[in-house]
């Protein structure tokens, strides 16, 4: 039983750093997604104000609903085991495990580079996986269309042109193609800089010409 709930607690904390890896990824900076996670978990401190940044994205609404479902699964798994855990005698080594448990994952909550790394790791398979399903779909959505001009959401892949290149160089402008914002998961730029050095992953939307867009990233 103990195990059990062990392996429970080390699942439930994985689960818990993925969705606020996923919340990091719509925008929120790290604190408040943490915040915004453990407010779901807990129903304790979503107030009116934090509540709208969710609220008004539909990406953090999706996720908020998971969150809830997870607090409530959580918290009656909890309580089912801790009243098990009750009524069966503990040994000291019962106690032992327990208390090491705590400690361990106390330990790991609040060591920061352990965090920091665990969220590296998960953002990476969060951004392998996102690769390979746009790979599928042509690494491209058509978000609007008017009069031959468009605005696209783009994925650069290793081949595409624009990878270790900078906004400059990349002659964009010159084809009439602007580029609006680059969203790399953990941070979201608005306009980017002329300095601004793309790398693959990179999720970018632009703005112009259907045919020169489609020309210059050989759209199909």
């Amino acid at each position: 039983m103990l195990l059990c709930f062990g392996i429970f607690l080390i699942i439930f904390f994985i689960i818990i750093e993925i969705i606020c890896v996923l919340f990091r990824s719509t925008g929120l900076s790290e604190d408040k997604a943490r915040f915004q996670v453990i407010s779901l978990l807990t129903g304790t401190g979503f107030t009116t104000k934090e509540a709208e940044l969710i609220s008004q994205h539909p990406a953090r609404r999706k996720l908020a609903q998971i969150v809830m479902i997870m607090g409530y699964i959580g918290s009656a798994a909890l309580i089912s085991f801790i009243i098990n855990i009750i009524k069966n005698s503990l040994d000291l080594f019962d106690i032992f495990f327990i208390i090491s448990g705590v400690a361990a994952i106390a330990f790991f909550i609040k060591n920061k580079r352990f965090l920091f790394n665990l969220d590296v790791f998960i953002e990476r398979l969060i951004l392998k996986t996102r690769l390979e399903r746009n790979s599928k779909n042509n690494i491209f959505t058509l978000l609007n269309h008017n009069k031959g001009y468009g605005i696209y959401n783009l994925l650069l892949e290793e081949n595409c042109f624009l990878i270790n290149r900078t906004l400059k160089e990349s002659n964009l402008k010159e084809q009439n193609i602007q580029v609006l914002n680059v969203d790399k998961g953990n941070v979201f730029i608005p306009f980017p800089p002329t300095n601004y050095i793309f790398e693959k992953g990179d999720n970018i939307l632009v703005y112009g010409k259907d045919t020169s867009i489609i020309n210059a990233f050989k759209l199909k």
